[in-house]
């Protein structure tokens, strides 16, 4: 028997909020649904619940409602458009971002398994607005890969410290950030670069010339 999975969803956009609540009576997946419209409601929430919220709906996160979902494992799934800009304080506290042209029902489905399973989840068209292909001139396929793919500087670091064979609370200590935030930041190199698992990424990295050991 399944575990019914306690949904909370933020979305301001009557229409939009309609259709996430369609395809979640779609899926084989047994939910409870709620409502809310103001993202001080969520310092009271327990248990584990999962937010699902649409970028517009979330001003920035006050300390006591980050520590909040913290505390009571609260997973944040974040729908975005592709002009949204979202508030750092939900960007370091998201566990996914699903983009709303790619969001489906499997799409959907697929986003909240993986949040709620503890892996980072980005959706193919945030990734693919993360990647750059300039054309350049030459034959060198090597440096052709590693222009077409952006990691920042913080994902630079983390790559780098996985591949000296720190884990994630290693780098967490290292880089004086917390271990969602090293989750965060493996989740989208991984998607980034394609990639199943750390290791295979690390090798991809070296291969594409982002890595230099």
């Amino acid at each position: 028997m399944h575990t019914e999975t306690a949904v909370v969803l933020a979305i301001q956009d009557d229409i939009r909020r309609y259709s996430i609540e369609g395809m979640l009576r779609s899926l084989d997946i047994p939910f409870a649904v709620q409502f809310i419209t103001d993202i001080e409601d969520l310092s009271t929430f327990r248990n584990g619940r999962l937010i699902i919220s649409s970028s517009d709906a979330l001003r920035s996160a006050p300390d006591e409602i980050a520590e909040n979902l913290r505390i009571h494992n609260i997973n944040v799934l974040i729908l975005v458009d592709s002009a949204d800009v979202v508030e750092q304080s939900w960007v370091d506290r998201a566990n996914g971002f699903l983009d709303w042209a790619d969001l489906r029902p499997e799409t959907l489905r697929e986003a909240i398994v993986d949040v709620k399973d503890g892996r980072f989840h980005v959706s193919p068209t945030l990734v693919r607005r993360s990647v750059t292909a300039p054309e350049r001139a030459g034959d060198d396929s090597t440096s052709k890969r590693a222009s077409m793919i952006a990691l920042t500087t913080r994902e630079q670091q983390v790559l780098r410290l996985i591949a000296e064979g720190q884990s994630n609370r290693q780098v967490a200590r290292s880089l004086s950030i917390s271990e969602h935030g090293v989750k965060r930041a493996v989740g989208i190199i991984l998607a980034k670069l394609n990639c199943p698992n750390r290791t295979l990424a690390v090798v991809r990295a070296m291969e594409s010339g982002l890595l230099v050991m």
